[in-house]
């Protein structure tokens, strides 16, 4: 059997938990050798913070004022209201700077430099302005190195449903769907598990597990959570993860 064990974001990226690697150890000591671990939050993270995803946000947000200038807002606030529309403007004034610092600043995260306090404080800074502009294109959306905040309540069943399946407002439904969804698939696993562990991960972790019963339904998913089981399988409904084979909550 080949499982693939699953860290989603968002989780601070110099903290990392170690449940997954005990349990990577306690399956191998088993004799379930074939396991691979990979922390989504590490690798998300670094997608967002490159030049790359940096210029895709920027063309994106581009279309999105044109289109709202041409065809209007809608409302006051919210996704393309007239406030999206003003911080989208503003994001695409102060944004240049910051392109050419990106990579740097991670290098210095991933380095020496680190432990320098006053370069530790100026990359954190740089690298949450630039999380911000990527937020804003998913506004009221907003994501940053350890956390998220929606206008849905991780509370209500209801909004989680409607989050993990929000094209406007969820940041995370393309890069799972077009990267990290596919490359899990193509290395057959027989089991994947997804460990949510804070509640900063509960609407990109069910995000996940969504699309991949989406893409694969037949594909025995676990997920383990310290979470409440109402968030797994709410009641009178389907779970978000469209159908989450064993819910494991402490």
């Amino acid at each position: 059997m080949k499982a693939m064990l699953l860290f989603p974001p968002t989780w601070h990226p110099s903290q990392p938990y170690l449940s997954l690697p005990s349990l990577t150890g306690f399956l191998k000591h088993e004799g379930v050798t074939d396991i691979v671990q990979r922390d989504l939050g590490i690798e998300v993270l670094d997608g967002f913070l490159s030049q790359a995803a940096g210029r895709e946000t920027y063309e994106r947000m581009q279309e999105k004022v044109t289109t709202l200038e041409r065809l209007g807002t809608h409302g006051e606030t919210g996704p393309s209201s007239q406030e999206h529309l003003a911080r989208m403007k503003e994001a695409l004034d102060w944004f240049p700077p910051l392109y050419d610092h990106i990579e740097e600043a991670k290098r210095f995260l991933r380095s020496e430099p680190f432990y320098d306090p006053d370069t530790y404080r100026e990359s954190l800074i740089l690298i949450d302005r630039w999380l911000a502009f990527v937020s804003t294109l998913y506004f009221p959306t907003r994501i940053s190195v350890v956390d998220n905040q929606w206008r849905y309540s991780i509370y209500s069943s209801k909004d989680i449903l409607k989050a993990v399946a929000d094209e406007q407002e969820n940041p995370y439904l393309e890069v799972f769907r077009s990267r990290l969804v596919p490359d899990i698939l193509a290395q057959a696993p027989d089991l994947v598990g997804v460990s949510i562990t804070a509640t900063s991960q509960i609407m990109p972790g069910l995000t996940l597990c969504r699309l991949i019963k989406q893409a694969n339904p037949d594909l025995h998913l676990t997920i383990g959570s310290d979470h409440r089981r109402e968030h797994l399988h709410p009641a009178g409904g389907q779970p978000p993860a469209g159908r989450c084979d064993v819910p494991v909550c402490r």
